[in-house]
């Protein structure tokens, strides 16, 4: 009997916290990944911003961890494919330099200018985009710059997204997919090409605009300044590439209507594989890899990064966080429902459903029975009824939702895999290590022509790890709790208001 023929790919994501990167072998297993964090910079409240040059120093690092890792030659990879957050531009003047820190989708700062060019625009956006305004989008980014960093917006001669800056620094190419520009509110999804009037009106010439290509498509090879930076080896492949969230639909075995998934990562991410892209207020639909298909979603604004927050604010002891394992088995002894307390983790403003940036953070319900576990699990269960709240309101838009698996770091938690479960009152699969780098990994292996692209060939490639199932005493607790979770986040909604303004002007007082 012959052997297997030694294969691999490798696959990165930049997430919103860090760079991830793993590498494949022809069997779908991983046998290497790394992460390395980089900073969110909050220099006002509601503003984040991130360093491109930190994302490509975390990028170089975790390639060279993890070929070392695998215990193989760079010349072994065979294809290399980078995904990323959207909706973030990275700004390039005439020598391809820098010219100021990327706002990512997490800042809230362009709110009026989302909702002066949905007075101008109306209609319009979501017939061409099939997606409508708010401060997440690139077009009201930009046009704060435009408004406000006028030296800046002036030089201008290229804008790229998160993975196509990566990717041009190893293997210069100013292309993107025909995903990732649809998170600019600029680009038709349908016809593939950049919005003319809309382009226009922002005042952008078109040449600073990057050509859309195919996810799969080779657009370059890695430069001999690539091969110094990273470790990669000069020529190797380099495809297009995608959204960090088409890669993790990919990655997750999403490949039919009515296969969802829930990401428990930085945001709370909900999405779920449709024909077409689903016509309703707040819903964000993108192409899926897939050609002919969608995968219309949301996401409320925190999901496991609540739980990161909660470690700093409630387990920081002699300067050093307790670890989360120790927080997880804590919270584990805490009974469902906390004893009567709430959370709701609008820390800076709520995405789905309410979309509203100046909701804010609250305990309710807070009484002498309750100490630091109970506050650790109640981050837990109001992440969970922040998801149901945005899983329910897309249903109701009519996204058919049949299956769920759960995956992002939060995953890795059993009890909060649980939870989730419990307050959903949905079976819940918790897949082994997929993510956006592994469908990234996944898009490189098809490329390179080690993995089909059928729905069957790459669901057998991925692996269950926990299957959830819920038990109806628990289910009856969150119903009744996730009622007044909703009463709540109504009834503080003008105190968040008068609070945000509060805040908003004590910063400018300083």
């Amino acid at each position: 009997m012959s052997k297997k023929k030694s294969r691999f790919v490798l696959g990165s994501d930049l997430g919103t916290s860090g760079c991830k990167s793993i590498v494949l072998d022809i069997e779908g297993k991983i046998r290497g990944w790394a992460l390395e964090d980089y900073q969110t910079l909050r220099l006002h409240p509601g503003w984040a911003e991130q360093e491109p040059e930190d994302w490509f120093a975390a990028f170089c690092k975790t390639v060279r961890q993890v070929i070392k890792q695998a215990g193989i030659k760079p010349e072994n990879i065979e294809v290399v494919c980078i995904v990323g957050i959207t909706h973030n531009a990275i700004l390039l003047d005439e020598r391809d330099a820098v010219l100021r820190p990327s706002i990512i989708y997490t800042d809230t700062r362009s709110d009026e200018q989302a909702q002066a060019l949905l007075e101008r625009w109306g209609e319009q956006v979501f017939l061409r985009t099939y997606n409508g305004f708010s401060p997440i989008w690139t077009w009201p980014q930009l046009l704060w710059i435009r408004e406000n960093e006028q030296q800046i917006w002036s030089r201008i001669h290229r804008i790229l997204f998160p993975k196509d800056f990566i990717r041009h620094q190893i293997a210069p190419s100013f292309i993107s997919d025909t995903i990732d520009p649809v998170g600019t509110l600029l680009y038709d999804p349908i016809e593939n090409n950049w919005i003319e009037e809309f382009v226009t009106d922002l005042e952008l010439p078109q040449h600073a605009l990057p050509k859309s290509v195919g996810s799969f498509q080779v657009v370059g090879q890695i430069s001999p300044v690539g091969e110094n930076a990273s470790g990669l080896k000069a020529e190797t492949p380099v495809i297009a590439g995608t959204t960090d969230t088409a890669a993790e639909t990919f990655g997750v075995g999403a490949l039919r209507p009515g296969q969802a998934y829930i990401k428990l990562a930085t945001v709370g991410r909900i999405a779920s594989v449709s024909s077409n892209p689903l016509s309703a207020p707040g819903i964000l639909n993108y192409p899926h890899v897939i050609e002919g298909l969608w995968y219309p979603g949301t996401s409320t604004k925190f999901g496991a990064s609540a739980f990161t927050w909660a470690r700093e604010a409630f387990w920081t002891d002699n300067e050093m966080p307790a670890d989360y394992e120790l927080m997880d088995r804590t919270a584990a002894m805490v009974p469902p429902g906390c004893d009567g307390m709430l959370f709701h983790p609008y820390l800076t403003g709520e995405f789905a459903p309410l979309w509203d940036p100046r909701l804010r953070a609250s305990f309710l319900g807070v009484g002498l029975q309750h100490n630091r576990p109970h506050f650790t699990r109640a981050v837990m269960e109001g992440v969970g009824y922040a998801i149901r709240d945005a899983l329910e309101n897309v249903i109701k838009a009519g996204l058919q939702v049949d299956e769920i698996r759960l995956i992002g770091g939060g995953a890795a938690s059993k009890l909060w895999a649980q939870i989730i479960c419990d307050i959903l009152e949905r079976d819940v699969i918790v897949p082994e290590g997929t993510d956006a780098a592994y469908g990234a990994a996944l898009m490189a292996g098809v490329a390179a022509g080690i993995f089909e692209k059928e729905p069957e060939f790459i669901n057998n490639l991925i692996r269950v790890r926990d299957r959830y199932f819920p038990d109806q005493e628990r289910v009856e607790i969150y119903e009744e709790l996730f009622h007044v979770f909703k009463l709540a986040s109504k009834a503080t909604e003008e105190v968040s208001h008068l609070l945000y303004e509060f805040q908003a002007l004590q910063s400018k007082l300083k």
